[in-house]
C-alpha cells in the first residue's frame, strides 16, 4: 500500500483541506472507478492520512490491524484514531 500526500499551495483549498491523501496503488480518479472518492483530506499531512485510513477502514478495505500498521508507518499517533472498535 502506497499512500501519497499532496499539498495545495495555491491557496484555493480551505485550510481544513490543504492536504489530500490517496492510496496510489489503486486510485485512478476515473469516473467509473470504484475508489474515486477514496481521498483523505486534512489541515496537516497526518490528518489527511488519518482521514484516508478512516475511509478505507469504514469501507472495509482494510482491517483494524492494517489501519494501525499504516498509522505506524506514516507516523500518525494512535490517539488521533477516534473510531469505535468493531465488534
Amino acid at each position: 500500500m502506497n499512500i501519497v500526500v499532496h499539498e495545495d499551495n495555491t491557496g484555493a483549498a480551505p485550510k481544513h483541506c490543504r492536504f489530500s491523501a490517496i492510496e496510489d496503488d489503486t486510485y485512478d480518479g476515473a469516473e467509473d472507478s470504484r475508489n474515486r472518492s477514496t481521498i483523505g483530506y486534512g489541515a496537516t499531512k497526518s490528518e489527511a492520512i488519518l482521514d484516508l485510513i478512516e475511509i478505507m477502514f469504514d469501507e472495509c478495505e482494510i482491517t483494524e490491524d492494517e489501519a494501525h500498521e499504516l498509522m505506524r508507518i506514516h507516523g500518525v499517533r494512535r490517539g488521533m484514531w477516534h473510531w469505535a472498535k468493531r465488534a
